[in-house]
């Protein structure tokens, strides 16, 4: 029997204490007329990923994704076409909003943690 795709064993929920976002699958995803692999929408909460992607491509796509969220949860938001909304900050700054960051993914999201960061690479071997 063929093991499930990383796609779908994700649960349906990413915590980041002030929202949950969804994970929702689509074929053919696309963002601002661009094909891409990954949309993080933060007004409906809502990570939406490229149905396709086999495990090596949704591994990495999924990431990114979790990292918008986490990253807009500790005051780094903005994107390229915001230019009022670009930061400037230090090594330090950036280094403790991810550490902080990651470790509360971890405490809030243990099943996707561990999804992600130990049966992943525990498969490949």
């Amino acid at each position: 029997m063929k093991k499930p795709s990383l796609l779908e064993r994700l649960p349906k929920h990413f915590d980041v204490g002030w929202a949950k976002f969804e994970f929702k699958l689509k074929a053919k995803l696309r963002d601002e007329g661009d094909d891409c692999y990954g949309i993080t929408d933060f007004n409906l909460a809502t990570i939406t990923l490229e149905s396709g992607m086999d495990d090596k491509l949704a591994h990495p796509t999924i990431i990114h994704e979790v990292c918008h969220a986490l990253m807009e949860t500790q005051g780094l938001g903005g994107s390229e076409h915001d230019k009022e909304g670009s930061v400037l900050s230090t090594n330090e700054i950036m280094t403790e909003a991810c550490c902080r960051a990651m470790l509360m993914f971890k405490n809030l999201n243990p099943e996707l943690w561990d999804l992600l960061f130990v049966e992943f690479y525990n498969e490949e071997k």
